[in-house]
Order: C-alpha cells, then structure tokens, then sequence
C-alpha cells in the first residue's frame, strides 16, 4: 500500500512558525519535524489524531481553568 508523503521541515523551522494562524496549511496535517538530535517528530492538529483513534483530548486550560 503506497501511503501518501508527508512534510518534513527542520526543528528550527517549526520553533520558529508553529504559532502562525496558517502553520499546518502551510506544513501539512500532519507534518515530520527532523530534530537536531537526528529523530523524527509528527506534529499534527489535534482534531486529527482524534478523528484517527477516535480518543478525545481534553484540553489543558479546560481541565484546569483558566490560566
């Protein structure tokens, strides 16, 4: 089975755009992050992996109020 490819961006590239409004539009969902360390990281959006196992994640500032 030919699965499709998925977007590798260096760690630097990721520090430095994650909190962009556009940041997986631009990068994919998900996207492969090369560490400096030589591993590969997945990021994805967290709907995503919901959708994908069907697991809920619940969110931080609404498990423990506001911040």
């Amino acid at each position: 089975m030919k699965l499709p490819s998925i977007n590798v961006i260096t760690q630097q590239e990721f520090c430095s755009h994650i909190e962009d409004d556009d940041f997986l539009r631009k990068y994919g969902n998900p996207v492969a992050i090369q560490a400096e360390d030589g591993s590969i990281l997945v990021c994805m959006a967290i709907e995503y992996y919901e959708r994908m196992t069907g697991k809920r994640i619940e969110n931080i500032i609404e498990s423990r109020g506001s911040i």
